[in-house]
């Protein structure tokens, strides 16, 4: 997501975004502990962050309705396509180049779905995530299905 002229006097969208998810890393559920920690985070935690610098004590943490926005505005499956692709290259059953043509050993995926507990969309309508994960523990994917999916 790019900073565009309307973000000229807010933090850059990036910078929000970093915030966000080292507080949900954390332990942080809700929009307000994501402030929160965001507020409390040391002034280096948030210029290594990206923050712009405006006080002499360091860049201030953004307030709770800059970072709804910021989330609201986030295609979801930009980073869960980012990080899956990130995480794969990690993924100890991956060959080394020079093992191509070695067979591959077995390899199991699990699929499961799972309605998120308290997250609803702006039609009260709630949320159903189907996730692919790998016999090793590493999700190579997760999606928002229709609950009918679900089963």
């Amino acid at each position: 997501m790019s900073s565009p002229p309307a973000w000229a006097g807010s933090p850059p969208p990036p910078f929000v975004l970093a915030l966000a998810a080292c507080a949900v890393l954390t332990g942080a559920v809700s929009l307000a502990a994501i402030a929160e920690w965001a507020a409390d985070t040391p002034p280096a935690v948030r210029a290594a962050r990206g923050g712009r610098v405006r006080e002499p004590t360091g860049p201030t943490a953004p307030a709770e309705a800059t970072i709804r926005r910021v989330l609201q505005r986030v295609d979801g499956d930009a980073p869960d396509t980012a990080i899956g692709a990130w995480a794969a290259t990690r993924d100890s059953d991956r060959r080394a180049p020079d093992q191509r043509d070695a067979p591959l050993p077995r390899r199991s995926l699990a699929v499961d779905g799972k309605t998120v507990r308290g997250a609803r969309r702006t039609d009260g309508t709630q949320v159903h995530l189907l996730a692919a994960m790998t016999g090793t523990g590493l999700v190579t994917a997760q999606r928002e299905v229709d609950r009918r999916f679900l089963g």
